[in-house]
C-alpha cells in the first residue's frame, strides 16, 4: 500500500533570512549539505531568536528537503544538531504518522528512482524546482516500522562499507606511491 506524503505528514517552506556574524540559531542553507544530505561544513549560529517565531525551529525528526536547483535531497534533522532553521531551498517535512520512521521516508526520497520522478516533475529550467504541492502528492510505500528501520541500518551499513573501501583504495594508492619513492630513491 502507498500514501501520500501528505497524508503521513506536514510540509512546510523554510523560511528567508539575512545571516549575521553571530547569532543563537544555525540557518540551515543547501551549501552546507553534500550530494548524499550529510551535513557537509561545521555550522554557526547566524542568526538572532527574537528574528524568528517558534514554529519555525527545526525539531527532532524533521525532514529537511532540497527542494530548489539540481542537488534535490533529503537530510533528517537530529537532536544532536544545533538548534537551527531552515532556509528557503528547503521544505520541510514534518511526520505525524507513528507507524512511519522519518529516516525511511529520508531513504526513499533519496533513492534514485524517486530523484528520477522528482527530476521529472520539477517546475523550471535555470533553476528547477519541486513544489509543496507536488511533494505531498508524493506517494510512500507503506511497511511495518520494523521493516523500515531494518532498511535504514542496512543503508547505513552500505554506505559505512562504501566509505571503507574508498579509505583502503586512498591508502593502496599512498602505498604504492610510497614504494615506487623507495624503489626510485635506491637507484638514485
Amino acid at each position: 500500500m502507498k500514501k501520500a506524503l501528505k497524508n503521513i505528514a506536514s510540509i512546510k517552506s523554510g523560511v528567508f533570512l539575512k545571516p549575521q556574524a553571530q547569532g543563537d540559531l544555525v540557518y540551515l542553507q543547501a551549501k552546507h549539505f553534500n550530494a548524499d544530505g550529510e551535513l557537509d561544513s561545521e555550522l554557526f549560529p547566524d542568526v538572532q531568536w527574537q528574528d524568528i517565531s517558534e514554529k519555525h525551529v527545526l525539531k527532532p525528526g524533521d525532514i529537511l528537503f532540497s527542494a530548489k536547483g539540481l542537488k534535490n535531497f533529503a537530510a533528517v534533522y537530529e537532536s544532536r544538531n544545533l538548534p537551527a532553521i531552515a532556509s528557503t531551498s528547503f521544505l520541510i517535512i514534518s511526520i505525524w504518522e507513528k507507524t512511519v520512521d522519518p529516516e525511511y521516508v529520508t531513504l526513499i526520497l533519496n533513492s534514485r528512482h524517486s530523484q528520477e520522478y522528482l527530476k521529472g516533475v520539477a517546475k523550471g529550467t535555470s533553476i528547477p524546482s519541486i513544489s509543496k504541492k507536488q511533494l505531498e502528492e508524493f506517494e510512500v510505500v507503506m511497511i511495518p516500522r520494523g521493516i523500515q528501520q531494518k532498511l535504514v541500518a542496512l543503508s547505513k551499513l552500505k554506505k559505512e562499507e562504501n566509505d571503507l573501501v574508498s579509505k583502503i583504495e586512498r591508502l593502496k594508492k599512498l602505498s604504492f606511491e610510497q614504494d615506487l619513492n623507495t624503489i626510485i630513491q635506491h637507484y638514485e
